[in-house]
């Protein structure tokens, strides 16, 4: 045997390498599409949201409104103590049932629980003990998020900064004024 024939060259050793890795991930998308884990399910699935629940001892679920892609996982956690989550409206076909044990349950801090919704649709829910002190949530399950439109043209400017823009202005030309008087015909008087 020649010494060449133990020596890898480096383009060798790069075919091989990348032949390895495609049929690597060759094998990883037939397993996955095999386990039914393709991401077309939904739109947000493997996606999570957190509502924080009485944050600061508040009385109010946190964000209060919560706007999610189909198939998103929302992770409550208990921020303070005696709350729970009882649904009071969702869409036909949802099955979402809120904390265990219904309004008479309460939970208190470091508590978790989660939900993933899949039926499109608007969500409402309170924490019972608390409704009438305005804990209450809405989750609203879209197909894809909606943006605000950008506003066209440039940004509106409020009457006070325009106002304090015209009184700069007066000011600096007053200022400038005096400045070109003083320099043009002189300051100085004789005493006599």
């Amino acid at each position: 045997m020649s010494s060449d024939e133990h020596t890898v060259s480096r383009r060798g050793f790069l075919r091989t390498a990348a032949g390895s890795a495609a049929a690597t991930g060759a094998v990883g998308t037939a397993t996955a599409q095999e386990d039914g884990e393709s991401s077309g399910d939904y739109p947000g699935s493997g996606q999570t949201e957190e509502v924080v629940v009485g944050p600061g001892g508040s009385l109010v679920f946190e964000p209060a409104e919560l706007q999610i892609l189909q198939g998103t996982t929302v992770n409550f956690v208990w921020e303070s103590d005696g709350h729970n989550i009882v649904v009071e409206s969702q869409p036909d076909g949802a099955n979402w049932e809120g904390t265990k044990g219904g309004s008479s349950a309460l939970y208190d801090t470091g508590h978790k629980y989660s939900h993933t919704f899949t039926t499109l649709g608007t969500y409402e829910y309170v924490c019972a003990p608390h409704a009438s002190a305005g804990m209450v949530g809405t989750i609203e399950v879209v197909e894809e998020i909606s943006t605000p439109a950008p506003a066209s043209g440039p940004p509106e400017i409020p009457d006070s900064a325009k106002t304090l823009g015209i009184a700069g202005i007066i000011g600096m030309g007053s200022t400038l004024g005096l400045a070109y008087f003083l320099l043009r015909f002189g300051g100085d008087y004789e005493q006599g």
